[in-house]
């Protein structure tokens, strides 16, 4: 009995069906105790915690005694005539057959590339066929070595003269060649000095050329005189000056 008298618990039953809903830890408890207790009590633990703990193997020096050849690799079973598809990994093609050995990260110029480029450079209508040939050079120049960055186009460059600087003086390029690095001097991408650097080695890939044959000894001298920075007239506008001066009279 209650010191202070009779002692009731309600709990609501939601089924209705008279099942107990109390407390479940007075379920664990001495009978008649759930509904007489005076105090505090002591709960009875109904959690456990499942720990998993392996066997813990016994430490051994037999992995050092194993040998370094790959046994693992030598048990993998080789499949040969396999259906896996491969790709181009700059171009996303499949890789064809035929092209198996040939690495696809070292195609920093394909064919296709080149003339894609070259393609596009011809279609500009607002330069001339001088610039759109240095640009092809250069941009072709550009692809096969993978320069990338700012700082390295003093190393395009030179390298640029020492591949390309006989055809440039053959074409008589070197004004169109001259007015490229003025550009990219304008875009802070060389200085003065590099652009005197190149032009004095392209002056010297010129003495060091042979004689061409005397069938173009205009081209040559244009050539020359543009390398060196002086203003040359063609034989066509000479003859042009005589024809209109034989009109004249």
């Amino acid at each position: 009995p209650h010191p202070k008298g009779a002692r009731i618990d309600v709990s609501i039953n939601e089924c209705y069906d008279g099942s107990y809903v109390g407390n479940p830890q007075d379920i664990h408890s001495q009978p008649g105790f759930a509904f007489s207790r005076n105090g505090p009590v002591k709960r009875t633990a109904v959690t456990h915690v499942l720990v998993s703990r392996p066997k813990r193997t016994k430490p051994s020096l037999s992995e050092f005694l194993e040998s370094e050849d790959g046994e693992l690799e030598q048990q993998r079973t080789y499949v040969s005539g396999h259906n896996r598809l491969y790709f181009h990994s700059d171009s996303c093609m499949p890789l064809r057959p035929q092209e198996m050995e040939v690495d696809s990260e070292d195609e920093r110029d394909p064919e296709w590339l080149r003339e894609k480029t070259a393609t596009q450079l011809d279609e500009f209508t607002d330069v001339n066929e001088g610039e759109k040939e240095v640009m092809k050079l250069w941009n072709l120049h550009v692809m096969s070595n993978g320069f990338i960055s700012d700082n390295q186009m003093k190393q395009a460059i030179m390298l640029f003269v020492e591949n390309d600087g006989a055809h440039i003086i053959r074409r008589n390029l070197c004004r169109n060649f001259l007015l490229h690095l003025v550009s990219m001097h304008d875009f802070n991408l060389v200085s003065t000095a590099t652009i005197d650097c190149v032009m004095g080695r392209l002056r010297e890939i010129q003495d060091e050329l042979p004689d061409v044959e005397e069938d173009q000894p205009d081209q040559t001298v244009g050539s020359a005189a543009a390398c060196n920075g002086g203003a040359v007239t063609s034989s066509g506008a000479k003859q042009g000056k005589r024809t209109k001066g034989a009109l004249m009279d």
